[in-house]
């Protein structure tokens, strides 16, 4: 078995770190829009129990 080449393993690093910069990218996207889920979903809570608690007063 032939041990590969120097310029092989460049090309396969920078093909492996464009490949993992787009991976990376996606999940930046995932996790902002899992916080904005977790936003709305805490105002919606506090504002049913400041309503709640409106009412009941």
């Amino acid at each position: 078995m032939v041990p590969p080449d120097i310029h092989d393993i460049d090309k396969r690093l920078s093909s492996l770190k464009t490949v993992c910069a787009e991976r990376y990218g996606s999940i930046g996207e995932r996790v902002g829009r899992i916080k904005a889920l977790g936003r709305s979903t805490l105002a919606v809570m506090l504002t049913s129990l400041v309503g709640s608690l409106l009412f009941v007063a």
